[in-house]
This record gives structure tokens, sequence and C-alpha cells, in this order.
């Protein structure tokens, strides 16, 4: 739970909003979502042989690994008398259920707006043992009051802010100032929350999972600038810091620039990130989309990625490697607009990982293949299949997949999917295919409500009898509602959002 604190201020936020249809240029917009999961897992769990059973030592590895009957990787260390491997458990299963509700309200004077989200979370079978947040019964997500007038928004409450470094959570207080028609200037501040969770850096979800979780709440500070001076450039540039609220460390310092230059049929976009903590590039990217000619589009793309970590986590000290990557990708589609292709790839280098053995390290090089395809064949119906295969320095995947959907009247559907994939050098499917099948389909309530469903089916072929068996059913039920009318620029004021993530 994320306190008592903003629970009360959200209780707050519901009274004004159930208040907001008493007067007649007040409104409001209530959304629901639900939405039930069924998964499926088989737990691995320590087993054992003597090492009589073994065979002979793992090719081209330098150890104690050895094959155990059936193909099976064991271990046997030295002097032991028995070797150790894990194999799959009885499945288990669960059904997560979550609960969002996000509310709106206007009209208690002009532009000034009320938006609060809030998450319950239930589930029954074995979810407590496996699924992420299953003991975290309610959130807190967003929370906010937002006047907007003129040239000026303000806001203030549990809200987040987007940009080139991703969405941060915090609780406190943005500004935003329409400089002129083509600049805008922002500002915010407040107690940072932790990315994903909408809890404290010192909530108890993260103290169970880092051996060194932090003590202290950070405070967060951070300013962005837009700017378009024309049609055709857009460009924006971002810093933002935070700090232990003792001020004795930083839990990170980050800065960024995205922009945008379309001329001439082509487009030309460019993003950096900067870990300006540890003076370390996390992203730099720059795609080219080439004018479109006889309906079909090129474009190419060179890419520099390292991974980020905050300083309050272990994780960063492992030192994990980036790559850089150039990539080409085409798509062409029909005149009458009923089929379509694209595909792309290209290669990826590592950085040295400084692991490995000697005269045995890792493979540095890599790529990526994907290819996709959509034919609708009637109005009603539309074929897609796609394939995708990625080579790294430390593992391999390929996925394959065939989907068939048949469109329904009310803005309903249904259709098949088949699907198979396969990784190597990684242990989750070490060996063997895990193919699929699953069906889905959605309609339209009666009213302004829809429900979406699926149910997949997995089997893992082609495995030894001792590795793990990622065989399992997966499944969704989603059920949206909403109340109310949509909140415009004319309720709200000049240049406002409706309410809603951006």
């Amino acid at each position: 739970m994320s306190g008592a604190r903003p629970g009360a201020a959200g209780l707050a936020l519901v009274l004004a909003l159930a208040g907001a249809s008493s007067a007649r240029a007040q409104g409001f917009r209530i959304t629901g979502t639900s939405v039930a999961e069924l998964v499926q897992i088989r737990p691995l769990i320590p087993d054992s042989i003597p090492v009589a059973s073994a065979g002979d030592t793992v090719p081209g590895s330098i150890g104690d690994l050895r094959l155990g009957p059936g193909g099976a990787i064991v271990r046997c260390v030295q002097g032991a008398a028995y070797c150790q491997f894990r194999r799959s458990a009885t499945t288990i299963s669960a059904v997560p259920m979550v609960q969002d509700i996000e509310a709106s309200g206007w009209g208690f004077m002009q532009g000034l707006r009320a938006y609060l989200h809030v998450r319950a979370r239930a589930s029954t079978g074995d979810a407590g043992v496996f699924w992420p947040g299953a003991d975290d019964n309610f959130d807190f997500v967003a929370g906010y009051l937002e006047l907007d007038r003129g040239a000026l928004r303000a806001r203030a409450g549990r809200q987040w802010h987007s940009s080139g470094l991703g969405y941060y959570d915090f609780d406190g207080a943005a500004l935003l100032w329409r400089a002129r028609r083509a600049l805008s200037l922002e500002g915010y501040a407040g107690w940072s929350l932790a990315r994903g969770l909408s809890e404290p850096q010192t909530s108890a979800a993260i103290a169970a999972l880092e051996p060194f979780a932090p003590t202290q709440r950070a405070y967060i500070f951070g300013a962005e600038a837009h700017w378009r001076p024309n049609a055709h450039f857009a460009g924006s540039a971002v810093y933002q810091r935070e700090l232990r609220t003792d001020r004795e460390g930083l839990y990170s310092e980050r800065a960024g620039a995205d922009g945008r230059l379309r001329w001439l049929g082509a487009t030309l976009d460019g993003q950096l990130t900067y870990d300006v903590a540890e003076a370390q590039v996390n992203e730099a990217r720059l795609r080219l989309q080439l004018p479109q000619l006889r309906r079909t589009s090129v474009a190419l793309e060179a890419r520099h990625h390292e991974p980020f970590f905050e300083l309050w986590t272990i994780w960063g000290a492992f030192s994990p490697v980036g790559f850089d990557e150039v990539r080409a990708l085409a798509s062409w589609s029909s005149a009458a607009g009923d089929a379509s292709v694209s595909v792309g790839g290209g290669p990826r280098r590592y950085q040295d990982t400084g692991a490995g053995f000697p005269g045995l390290g890792l493979r540095q090089d890599g790529y990526r293949f994907t290819a996709d395809g959509n034919w609708q064949a009637t109005r009603a119906w539309t074929v897609q299949g796609g394939y995708s295969a990625e080579i790294g320095f430390g593992a391999a995947r390929s996925d394959q997949t065939l989907a068939l959907r048949r469109a329904l009247p009310g803005d309903g559907y249904a259709g098949l999917t088949l699907a198979s994939f396969q990784t190597a050098s990684e242990f989750r499917v070490s060996e063997g295919h895990v193919m699929g099948v699953g069906a889905d389909a959605g309609f339209a309530l009666g009213g302004p409500a829809r429900v979406d469903g699926n149910l997949y089916l997995f089997r893992h072929v082609d495995r030894t009898p001792e590795s793990p068996d990622w065989s399992q059913a997966r499944g969704t039920l989603r059920l949206t509602w909403t109340l109310g009318r949509e909140p415009g620029p004319r309720i709200l004021g000049p240049g406002a959002r409706p309410a809603g993530r951006p």
C-alpha cells in the first residue's frame, strides 16, 4: 500500500469528483478497467543423481558440467557423491486481478481540473508464490489538481513527468509556461517515487529484493524545454536530478535531448540520453526515414545503448555492457491498402565483458532480423504473419506467428493465432521448441463498455525429460467502461489536455 496520506488525498478527490455534476457547468469522466489473468508455471526445484550416472563433460565447457541421463546438464563438484541439477515441478497456477479507476472532474472554475487514478488488486491460487505485487492490495497511482489558464498550467499532487528519460512519478508540483507559440518551458519538483511502483524507494517491496535497499527517500528536480519554430523541426531538452532527502548523495542525475526534422519527404530523428552521475551516454540514436517511392519506404538507423541503473541499486555494480547497432528497415503497401510487408535487421556489436575463461571468451557480435506481413483478404477477414530472430553474445531467440482475424458487427472481432518460439544458450527454454495456439475475441457492450479476452495454450516439445518444461496456459479477460463525457480545451482552458497519462 502506498501510504495513508496519499489514500486520504485520493478520497478527498473522489468526493470532489462525485459532486462535480451538481452544477450545470461542471462535469466528470470516470473510466474503469478490470483485468483478470490466468497464469501457469512449473517451478524449478533442486534434484540430484549419483556421480556414476553422469556422462561426459559438456563439450566446450570448462569445469564441472557434465551430461546427465537424457542429455540434461548437471553440475558434479569434485569429491561430491551426487551431481546437482534443477527440474520442473508440478504445475501451479493463479488468477491475479487488477481494477483501475481513473476519474477527472472539471467546472469548479475556469481551467481547473481534478484527476485521480487508483488501483486495487486481488488474486486466487498460488499468486502469492510467484506473481509480483500479489500482496499489494491498493495503489494510489496519481491524484492532482490542475489549473490551466492562458500561458500557464500548474499541477499539484501525485503526478508524473514523461520525457526522453522515461516516466517518473512523484509527489509535488509542476509548472508549465508557454513562453510563445513555438516555445514552452516546464519545471517540476517534489518527492520521488520508485519507477513503476508508485511507492517511495524505502518501500517494503524494494527492501524485499535489494540487499542494500535505500534508507532515505529522494527529492526530484527537473526542467524541460520544447521548441517548434516551424512545421519542419521540433526538439526538446530535459535535465533531472534525484537527491537523497538527507542530502548525502544522489540517486540519479540525467539529461536528454531529442529532435525531429522533416524536409522534402524525408524525416530525420535523433535522441540522446546522458547519465551525468556516471558520465556515460545511455542512449544515442539517429534514424533517417527516406521519402516514399512507389508505396515503398526505407529507413536507416544507428544506435548506441548502455544500460542505466540508478545509483541506489546494487545492479549497476555488475557493469552490464552496452552495444552498437545499425539497422535497415523497408516496408511496402499495395495500392488498394489491403496488403503490406515490412522487413528489417542489422548487426550488433557488444562491448568487451571482461568475462569468460582464458582462450574461451564470449562472442561480441550479434544481429536481429524481423519480417511482418498483413493481408486483408476481404472486408471482414485479415491474415497476419511475423518472424523474428535475435542472436546475441549470451543467448539467441526466434519467434514465428500466424494469425487469422475476422471483424464482427459492432466493433467486434474474433481470431485464432499459432505461435512458436525457441531460445538457445538461455536457461528458460534450453532445449526444444515451444508451440502455442490461442484464440482471442472482443466486442462492445451496451453503452461505452467493452470486453476483450484471449486464451493461449503452450506446449514444450522436443525436450529431454530432465530439462525444464515451459508448457503452460495463459489467458486474459479485460472489461473497460466509461461514465461521463470527455473534457475538451473549451472546458478546461487553452492548450489543456484530457484526463489520463499522455
